[in-house]
Parts: structure tokens; C-alpha cells; sequence
């Protein structure tokens, strides 16, 4: 698309110019509304909130921890609050409440088809952070990540 409209700018047609003009205009206020939104992201974070729904995720209350995966998956989208959600142990604790067992000596055997996926997410967008995946890989535990593989995916 980029290249596209920097064609448009350096064609020497007027009208070519003054949609590219346009577009490039539409680009920059996407990328802002982008930038502000990864700074909400990280005021977010830095005000309290990974500790608290992470404590969330602990409860008992399906609702709740459906609600608190979701913020954290948002929050767990970008870059600059991957390290700061692992230094709290979320690996242990997303682990925990995905493993069957620990899930019902925790009461909450029942977590949501979403929340599991949410809990998945997080896992991904974490593990692009290459110093994040030993505490992902110390926090399953390699027995425990294949036989949740199989579990859930089949393989």
C-alpha cells in the first residue's frame, strides 16, 4: 500500500498526486491513533494492572478471569509490557490455570473455550519476546507441555 501511494506522489498526474495526498494522510492518522494506543498500553501497565489481573486470573470467578485474560492479552500485545507481565510469573500462572489438575484443586475446571484461547494468545504474543521463553518453558514444564499438547491439540 505504502509503495503504492509513493508511486502516486512521484507520478507527475495532479490527481494522481492529490489522492496520494490524501491516503498518506488517512496512513498517518492510523499510525498515530497506533502509536497512542501502545502508549495507553503501557500507562496501563505501568500503573498497577498486569499484578492485579494476574491475581484475577487466580480467583474463582469464571467471569472475572474470562475479563482479566482478555485485558492481559491486550496488554500482553505490546512489546514494551512483555517483560514486565513474565517478571510477574504469568507463566506459572496462565500455566496453572490451563493445567487440568491445578485448575480444579483451584475450583475453576470450567474455564471458558475463550479465556483458554485468550490464555493461549498471551502465550504467543509472549513468546516473541526471545528473552521471555525460558520463564514460558521453566513454567510449563516440558512433561506438562506435551501432554497439554496432546490434550488440547490433538498431536
Amino acid at each position: 500500500m505504502e509503495d503504492v501511494i509513493v508511486e502516486a506522489l512521484l507520478s507527475n498526474e495532479r490527481e494522481a498526486q492529490i489522492l496520494a495526498a490524501r491516503e498518506l494522510g488517512k496512513l498517518a492518522t492510523k499510525l498515530r491513533q497506533t502509536f497512542h494506543n501502545e502508549r495507553n498500553k503501557i500507562r496501563i501497565a505501568n500503573s498497577g494492572a498486569i499484578p492485579v489481573l494476574l491475581e484475577i486470573i487466580q480467583c474463582q470467578k469464571e467471569s472475572l478471569i474470562d475479563l482479566a485474560a482478555a485485558a492481559l492479552l491486550v496488554l500482553s500485545s505490546c512489546s514494551a509490557n512483555k517483560l514486565a507481565i513474565a517478571a510477574y510469573g504469568a507463566a506459572q500462572i496462565l500455566v496453572g490455570s490451563l493445567n487440568s489438575q491445578l485448575a480444579e484443586e483451584r475450583g475453576f475446571q470450567n474455564l471458558s473455550v475463550q479465556a483458554k484461547l485468550d490464555i493461549i494468545s498471551i502465550f504467543h504474543n509472549l513468546s516473541t519476546h526471545p528473552q521471555i521463553i525460558p520463564s514460558i518453558v521453566l513454567g510449563w514444564g516440558r512433561r506438562r507441555w506435551w501432554k497439554w499438547r496432546r490434550r488440547w491439540l490433538g498431536k
